[in-house]
């Protein structure tokens, strides 16, 4: 009898200990999560990780823009919103250390979202506004629409806003809401 109890407590200790692991484990595997505010730089063709918060975003004088980006969406409605961010390419090449072979680049938002860019597609300084066709525009991680920034009730404070490709380029669904990571392969 004596035995029976001592094997129960050592299963029950077994058990514990067992189940004690496993979460351990669980939670240290997974994408890094980076703070609310900030901004994670990860990826194959990063040489370290690299993470920014909206104060340090904002810092970055040098690579600052402010302009009124023409959308259309996936239904035809067209229109402007205007945007305060940082253009994406200087952020990458002033504070980031890439590796020579980068060449995708990936913005990935709370929900899972993802759009995946090449990485001549966020040096490009020309996006086009197929309305006003003498207007370029830069891709940038916005913090602030018409004038507000965005509220970090409803998430991370980062939106990834592109200009057209071409005439008629239904860019709007690639305005990623609440960016928490960049990924560079």
């Amino acid at each position: 009898m004596h035995c029976h109890y001592l094997c129960k407590g050592n299963a029950r200790y077994f058990i514990l200990l067992v189940i004690f692991i496993a979460s351990t484990l669980a939670v240290g595997c997974g994408e890094e999560e980076a703070p609310l505010g900030t901004v994670l730089i990860e990826g194959d063709a990063v040489n370290e990780k690299a993470t920014f918060t909206l104060d340090e975003l904002k810092a970055m004088e040098d690579g600052l823009v402010e302009a009124d980006y023409f959308a259309v969406n996936s239904y035809g409605t067209k229109g402007y919103s205007h945007f305060k961010g940082i253009w994406v390419w200087h952020l990458l090449q002033e504070r980031v250390s890439l590796k020579e072979d980068a060449s995708k680049v990936s913005f990935i938002a709370e929900d899972g979202y993802k759009v995946e860019y090449s990485i001549e597609d966020v040096k490009k300084e020309d996006y086009i506004d197929e309305q006003n066709p003498q207007a370029k525009y830069k891709m940038i991680l916005a913090w602030e629409e018409e004038g507000r920034e965005y509220d970090m009730k409803h998430g991370n404070p980062f939106q990834l806003v592109v200009g057209q490709k071409a005439l008629g380029d239904v860019n709007k669904p690639y305005w990623v809401r609440n960016i928490k990571t960049i990924r560079i392969d």
